[in-house]
């Protein structure tokens, strides 16, 4: 007789990050929910480290790995539902560190709600790897994966959102609508976003719901790299091509990228907020400012090139 299959699969999509990797199959191996009732599948998206032999490593727990060459996190994404053997499938970021009770709180939330959601997600703390920077401020902490809609289970609401790298859905759900956006998402060599936003315009469109669930909690990493402002002006600037490419190929036009949620430029007074911007980013202000201030400028100078066609992206997958 065969044994029965997963209720649930938990991918983690990865490239070149080995290190982290273990830690985050650790924590899927120390699950609460029965191991019998999950399976572990990691996406290694062309890595070119241990990746391959780390998860060798751990084929003795059951974890499978499956090689996606296409570099790009959607492809991978996409990959890894398509290959999931059970009806609901998460998503964990490989610099993440999943709460023991991470799967076992999404089933629930699955079960408990009628109609059941198009995507649950939850809360992700920061694991600081080095001193948070004197010029971060809230909004400069979505980038980096922060979220915290507080401590009740709820539908969230249309202005509100969730992380990819801490999402689960019905496989039924994305097989409908084709998953991720393969134009949108990292790919080598840029930061583009934006695909997470326009997926959940898609599920909703469709009548389903985002439901936020406490229980469905983890770590994510902050590499030092990511507390410098270098990092930021490129995810801002990425996140305002990203925008304009959702402008281009979703209906409404109005979705945005997480950067874009913070700083588009169409916010009102938009030029006048442009202008103070730059007049901080020029040096007239203090340190924490000048530095927000150059953050949101790359933002929409990202945003100005590809709107002007200046700098030209490729919209095949």
């Amino acid at each position: 007789m065969q044994p029965p299959l997963p209720e649930i699969t938990a991918i983690v999509c990865t490239r070149n990050r080995a290190h982290y990797l273990r830690l985050c199959l650790e924590s899927l191996l120390t699950q609460t929910l029965s191991r019998e009732r999950y399976e572990i599948l990691v996406i290694d998206n062309a890595s070119t480290d241990t990746t391959r032999e780390l998860c060798e490593t751990y084929a003795k727990h059951g974890v499978r790995y499956s090689l996606e060459p296409v570099i790009g996190l959607s492809r991978a994404r996409n990959t890894g539902w398509q290959q999931a053997v059970a009806a609901y499938v998460g998503y964990l970021d490989d610099d993440g560190i999943a709460d023991p009770s991470w799967l076992e709180s999404a089933l629930h939330a699955f079960h408990s709600q009628s109609p059941a959601p198009a995507c649950v997600g939850g809360p992700i703390r920061l694991l600081w790897e080095s001193p948070e920077p004197v010029w971060m401020n809230a909004p400069l902490r979505i980038p980096l994966g922060f979220l915290n809609w507080g401590t009740v289970p709820r539908k969230i609401e249309e202005h509100e959102w969730l992380m990819g790298g801490n999402s689960f859905y019905p496989k039924s759900q994305l097989s409908r609508i084709g998953g991720f956006d393969e134009r949108l998402g990292r790919k080598k060599g840029c930061l583009l976003s934006g695909e997470e936003s326009q997926l959940y315009l898609h599920l909703r469109k469709e009548g389903g719901y985002l439901f936020y669930e406490p229980g469905v909690s983890m770590l994510h990493h902050v590499t030092p790299d990511r507390t410098r402002p270098a990092w930021f002006y490129r995810r801002y600037f990425w996140g305002g091509v990203s925008d304009v490419i959702l402008q281009n190929t979703t209906p409404s036009g109005s979705v945005k990228s997480d950067t874009g949620s913070v700083a588009g430029p169409s916010h009102r007074n938009v030029v006048s907020r442009v202008a103070t911007n730059f007049i901080a980013a020029i040096g007239m202000a203090r340190m924490p400012r000048r530095i927000q201030a150059r953050i949101y400028l790359a933002y929409v100078f990202g945003w100005l090139l590809a709107k002007t066609g200046i700098l030209r992206y490729n919209l095949k997958p």
